[in-house]
């Protein structure tokens, strides 16, 4: 038994060494709290090893509240790559109220351990309920959320055994059937989880990758590239307008040259920010909108009944003078060409046309929309 926990320990170290070097831990990331649910199992093998030799009271309550402090670990886990809420209380609170019971409760033994054994497995179970739930096919959390359930399980019968049969279960360094088969579903769980949160993590860098190469970094906004490819789909690429109630909206913010001049870039800059907030935030979901380059932004507005345009054109002129009033102490308005596109017009037809009535709104006197027959 002895020789299994040190496989345990030394199976934890080497993993979590081999994060640190093979990936590398970002602060607050999910595989940093990967890690200390690693060392936490080291920890806490190892103070249960020499509670054996000395100081077996003492060492034991912290060896415990150690594993219970991987197993808030391993819920902190699912929760960062889950992008769940962390009950942060909760996470502390069982750890260290475990530790105060089971010191409490030491000298009867079989209290003790079944006490620290049901807390462990809730915790694991409560983790592994987390990954399993709506997991669908996402395969690392099949994979984590399966060994984590197994090793739950295995705690809890660990705690069903000493609790109600404590004379065929005397403690945990004894070679029983029940403590081998745990060990080394202690051991394979921790290779899979590891297996499994790396797989996480590559796909949440393959999602970021994906994100940086299709929106605006400053606005948030799909980047023209994106934007093409999206609008000329929805449309039909020129093949019939997929959409005959689409209408395609070229805005353009007027002075802004003025506005880095007198005022700096970084306030242009976040003049370009609050305006993609604004537009994400007046838009509708189905709509598509973009930074079209420079100051210029375009949007696709899906089944636009000209009455709907009216209202949107007003709050849209509305909402990013006052989000600018607000922010900077000062208006900024736009102008805007908009246009019905028409059935087998291609995307390229379409911009050409709303940039022609773009034009004639900066022409006209600016902070005002232009719309070319059809659109209201």
């Amino acid at each position: 038994m002895i020789t299994l926990l040190m496989a345990v320990l030394v199976n934890a170290l080497l993993m979590s060494l081999a994060l640190v070097v093979g990936v590398g831990i970002r602060a607050r990331s999910g595989l940093q709290a990967w890690q200390f649910m690693l060392l936490g199992q080291a920890a806490g093998f190892t103070l249960l090893i020499a509670a054996t030799l000395v100081l077996p009271r003492l060492l034991a309550t912290l060896g415990v509240t150690a594993l219970s402090a991987s197993a808030s670990a391993m819920v902190l886990t699912a929760c960062r790559f889950l992008s769940l809420p962390v009950p942060r209380r909760w996470l502390v609170a069982v750890p260290l109220l475990l530790g105060v019971a089971h010191f409490a409760a030491l000298p009867d033994q079989v209290l003790a351990t079944g006490v620290a054994n049901l807390t462990i497995g809730a915790q694991v179970l409560w983790g592994s309920w987390l990954l399993l739930q709506g997991a669908a096919g996402v395969r690392w959390r099949w994979l984590c959320g399966v060994a984590a359930a197994a090793n739950g399980v295995m705690t809890l019968a660990r705690a069903v055994l000493v609790l109600g049969w404590p004379a065929v279960y005397p403690n945990f360094i004894t070679p029983h059937p029940l403590n081998l088969t745990s060990l080394l579903l202690l051991n394979a769980s921790l290779v899979l989880g590891t297996m499994g949160f790396l797989l996480a993590h590559r796909d949440a860098a393959e999602q970021a990758l994906v994100r940086l190469a299709s929106l605006d970094t400053l606005t948030g906004l799909l980047n023209r590239r994106e934007w093409m490819g999206r609008a000329g789909r929805a449309l039909g690429s020129g093949a019939g307008t997929a959409d005959p109630g689409a209408v395609l909206l070229m805005l353009d913010l007027d002075h802004f040259k003025r506005v880095n001049d007198e005022h700096g870039h970084p306030v242009g800059d976040e003049v370009l920010r609050l305006t993609g907030e604004t537009l994400r935030t007046v838009l509708r979901a189905s709509d598509l909108v973009g930074r079209y380059g420079g100051e210029e932004f375009c949007v696709l507005l899906r089944q636009c009944e000209p009455a709907a345009f009216e209202r949107l054109d007003a709050r849209l002129h509305e909402a990013l003078a006052g989000r600018c009033r607000e922010v900077l102490g000062f208006d900024v308005n736009f102008s805007a060409g908009a246009v019905r596109v028409q059935a087998g017009e291609t995307l390229a037809a379409a911009i050409a046309r709303a940039d022609d009535q773009l034009y004639r709104a900066k022409h006209a006197g600016r902070a005002r929309t232009c719309c070319a027959d059809g659109v209201l």
